[in-house]
């Protein structure tokens, strides 16, 4: 099956992306052997067969390998079986139910039931854990699972020691990291070929329509079909709970069934407050089009504020959300960030065309 996929790509498997591609083969065949007691409630189903994780570079193929174990088990599984999230998802859905939840008494354990529900296999890209917060409840999350009868598929850029490696909260992360090395085979795939790179990365089609401006001129942004915002579009957003403030933001309501929302937000407003990652969900659940304009050269800001650059970064990349940055440094300036993670930045920035003023 992985072979044949890579030939569709006009590729191939390389030496370091077999080993996972077996792993995730008898992980299939065991999913795809066993079946639920009839009648029986998930608890007492058979222990299930160890998962896979995956981890390395960016654009090594770790992703692709775990989608198209999950097509071929979605062709052959009922429904619901297979359940796909990012990590960033994931960790949002967990702290909804919870709170949805609140007062009886039925707390985190019902709201994994909620997340999981008829799932079989769990497809996790991005186990990152940079959240505290988030890696506590990804660890709840996935020391549940053999005792729910599901199948781990995860993807990361780390091994499972790597995670949150903050030195202030890697304790909070142990558990987890216990958790996956139980449960999963770990398979590194780190070979010397950036697929993505050389277009087998399975990019984005509405992120590629994005944009790196330098510097951003009002010419660059009319090139890309959109208007600078001038004072009186300038509106106040709801988002996670505390207001927003836009430059510009369509109309959510717009009859126009050809047009997709689009918002303008200043790197200062978005990213120098304490925006976070569920803010970011919830941003692009409602625009299609993301424009960040005022970002500044790596030593302008902070570590916190890049953190949330690349946050955003990764959730448009995950949604497939067109980003168009103005920037004052051209996109290989992500390599200079104080963050981790600024190989996959560069890696998913580079796929944007990057556009100078002349």
């Amino acid at each position: 099956m992985f072979d044949r996929a890579a030939r569709d790509l006009g590729s191939a498997l390389d030496s370091e992306q077999r080993p996972a591609a077996d792993a995730l083969a008898a992980v299939g065949a065991s999913l795809l052997d066993a079946s639920p007691v009839e009648g029986a409630r998930r608890r007492v189903r058979r222990t299930p067969a160890r998962g896979a994780y995956l981890h390395g570079p960016v654009g090594r193929g770790k992703t692709w390998l775990v989608d198209v174990l999950a097509d071929q088990l979605a062709v052959h599984l009922p429904d619901g079986t297979v359940l796909r999230l990012h990590a960033y998802e994931a960790a949002r859905r967990l702290h909804r139910a919870v709170a949805a939840r609140a007062g009886t008494g039925t707390g985190l354990d019902g709201a994994l039931t909620d997340l999981l529900g008829d799932a079989r296999a769990l497809v996790l890209d991005e186990l990152h854990a940079h959240d505290p917060g988030d890696a506590m409840l990804l660890s709840r999350l996935v020391r549940s699972l053999p005792e729910r009868g599901v199948v781990l598929l995860a993807t990361s850029n780390y091994a499972p020691a790597g995670l949150l490696p903050d030195p202030r909260h890697h304790h909070l992360v142990l558990p987890l990291v216990a958790a996956l090395e139980a449960t999963c085979h770990v398979v590194a795939v780190d070979g010397p070929v950036d697929h993505r790179a050389a277009g087998h990365g399975g990019a984005r089609p509405r992120w590629c329509t994005g944009a790196w401006l330098t510097p951003g001129t009002a010419a660059q942004l009319a090139a890309e079909g959109l208007a600078r915002p001038v004072p009186a579009r300038r509106r106040q957003l709801l988002v996670g709970g505390r207001p927003l403030w836009a430059l510009a933001a369509d109309p959510l309501d717009d009859d126009d069934g050809d047009a997709e929302p689009a918002v303008h937000l200043h790197f200062a407003e978005l990213c120098e407050r304490p925006t976070s990652v569920g803010d970011l969900l919830e941003l692009t659940d409602r625009y299609r089009t993301v424009v960040l304009s005022g970002v500044p050269a790596p030593a302008a800001a902070g570590q916190d504020p890049w953190r949330r650059f690349a946050d955003l970064v990764d959730v448009c990349w995950d949604r497939d959300v067109r980003l168009v940055v103005l920037a004052a440094e051209e996109p290989r300036c992500v390599l200079d960030l104080p963050i981790t993670d600024r190989d996959r930045m560069l890696s998913r920035v580079s796929l944007l065309p990057a556009i100078a003023a002349s």
